[in-house]
């Protein structure tokens, strides 16, 4: 009996440990006790989208709007069907109502990421990620030329190494990097990524005829961007809380890794100002994020950071953080002009914050 009764202790305790340890790495690693500080520029105003939330945001320097990756996605947590968009906002006029900017979206358009190329022949080329249900993970490719006014649809991509996509980077008018923010294949494995930490998700490159997956040990990365020159690739790893940085070799292939920075929270979309500085948007607790998918009334915080790299040195700069009262889940921060411009993952609104340097 005592036998028995010492092997059901030692069975215990392991089952304790397995249990226990586990749970303790991953409210660390959520930032699960982080409590946000207050640092809120002095003017923010709230741009209203009754349309959705803003979950992306670009600036199409060229023409002064600001493209919006536009969906009801608090509807899509509530397990709704909807149909997204891409909006606009004409950065120096006085109205700032979202216009469309669409002129044929294609059905089931569930919109994600989105990223800009301009040609120097004046043609934009738009990529944007769809979650679409009809046809699975996609990347559609919308176009305008320099005398239209709107995005025309006019292709769509997919592969098998698409496996829940998050954000893109265009480096070319027909070539791009996006990621995923999984790469688990069963529960088990999505335990590790979620638990763990476990690096599992793919970089995905297209390089204007095939499909490549240089990196399949992310983080789950949720963002993703390209230097001004395009001679570096910024990709966040959520889970891994830091921003790689590779080199690009001349053809926009990958090279090697350069650095890693390492930051404060979990990083969402990654955006590059005219001086080439990093904007990144951090989810500083896991936890209160989870909480707020599931309850509306909960806050979730947002911090917005700017990285500076001057001479082999990274200066990380915290120019807004909020415990989610003004906007909840932030998700982007782009600086364009004395503005910081956030949206969020889940509120029908964006900020814009003066910010003055």
């Amino acid at each position: 009996m005592k036998k028995i009764l010492k092997i059901f202790l030692i069975l215990s305790i392991i089952l304790i440990i397995l249990i226990l340890i586990p749970s303790i790495i991953f409210l660390i690693n959520a930032n699960a006790f982080r409590v946000a500080q207050d640092i809120v520029p002095e003017v923010c105003e709230e741009i209203n989208i009754p349309e959705g939330s803003a979950e992306d945001i670009q600036i199409d320097r060229q023409n002064r709007i600001a493209l919006l990756s536009v969906m009801d996605r608090r509807s899509t947590v509530e397990g709704i069907k909807v149909q997204g968009t891409v909006l606009g906002i004409q950065l120096d006029s006085a109205n700032q109502k979202p216009i469309r900017i669409l002129s044929n979206p294609p059905e089931d358009f569930r919109p994600h990421g989105l990223s800009l190329f301009t040609s120097d022949q004046g043609v934009q080329s738009l990529f944007v990620i769809n979650h679409s249900t009809l046809n699975g993970e996609r990347i559609e490719l919308f176009e305008k030329n320099i005398n239209e006014d709107l995005f025309s649809h006019v292709r769509s991509f997919q592969s098998e190494q698409f496996v829940k996509l998050n954000d893109l980077v265009a480096v070319s008018a027909r070539k791009f990097y996006v990621v995923n923010d999984t790469g688990a294949e069963n529960t088990f494995e999505r335990s590790l990524e979620m638990l763990l930490s476990v690096g599992m998700s793919a970089l995905v490159y297209f390089d204007g005829n095939n499909f490549i997956s240089p990196l399949k040990d992310l983080k789950s990365s949720a963002g993703i961007n390209v230097s001004l020159e395009k001679n570096e690739l910024y990709i966040g790893e959520t889970l891994g809380k830091s921003i790689r940085i590779y080199e690009l070799n001349n053809d926009l292939s990958l090279g090697m890794i350069k650095d890693t920075i390492d930051l404060d929270g979990g990083a969402d979309n990654i955006d590059i100002d005219e001086k080439n500085k990093i904007w990144v948007a951090n989810h500083i607790n896991s936890i209160s994020l989870i909480k707020h998918f599931i309850d509306k009334e909960e806050y979730a915080p947002t911090q917005i950071q700017r990285i500076s790299r001057e001479d082999s040195q990274n200066k990380i700069e915290t120019f807004f953080e909020n415990d989610g009262s003004l906007i909840s889940a932030g998700s982007v921060g782009v600086y364009d002009k004395n503005s910081l411009f956030i949206g969020s993952i889940t509120e029908k609104k964006i900020l814009k914050c003066a910010l003055i340097f």
